[in-house]
């Protein structure tokens, strides 16, 4: 967006670090994101929805990426379990949106002591905008793919080792496709 004195402003999100135009949207205190990443969230979504019947299988998977790469720090810390739960069971267990779901009452049904997780000052380098750019659905699906991958992979060790942990622990098996 232009200001005023034709200079173009833009934010970068403390999350992602993406650079993005100045916009109107509403500040998003649950993410440690700016409004307007998190704007490029709801477009994200928007998307999604659009293409619902190719891209729905993916929706908890755009959720917990976009969640693991934006951790506030002042937020409960079950929210980045939860991503890296939702993430872990996707990209190494094979499940699904309704099992990650699922997962997530269970967990929260039976656990309440959940470890404080501090991303890494980097959490992988595309961005929520980046799958929004990408193309088409096409383009879109190959790009959250890597995203989520990416958000995943960039967590340490020892923290992905804690949430698969915990997850296993808590989680049934049948739960998990792989």
């Amino acid at each position: 967006m232009n200001s005023s004195d034709g200079t173009h402003e833009s934010t970068v999100c403390p999350g992602c670090r993406a650079v993005l135009p100045r916009s109107e949207w509403p500040a998003t205190p649950k993410y440690n994101a700016t409004a307007e990443c998190a704007e490029a969230a709801g477009e994200l979504l928007g998307f999604e929805v659009e293409n619902a019947v190719r891209l729905g299988y993916l929706h908890q998977l755009r959720i917990d990426a976009y969640g693991a790469q934006h951790v506030n720090p002042d937020a409960p810390r079950i929210g980045p379990v939860f991503a890296l739960n939702g993430l872990y069971m996707y990209l190494e267990r094979g499940s699904g949106t309704i099992d990650v779901r699922t997962a997530h009452g269970i967990m929260a049904n039976s656990y309440d002591d959940w470890p404080r997780l501090v991303p890494p000052d980097r959490v992988g380098e595309l961005t929520a905008y980046d799958v929004l750019t990408a193309g088409g659905v096409d383009d879109v699906e190959s790009a959250l793919l890597k995203w989520a991958r990416e958000v995943w992979d960039a967590w340490p060790d020892d923290i992905r080792e804690t949430v698969r942990k915990l997850t296993v622990e808590l989680v049934p098996e049948r739960y998990f496709r792989r």
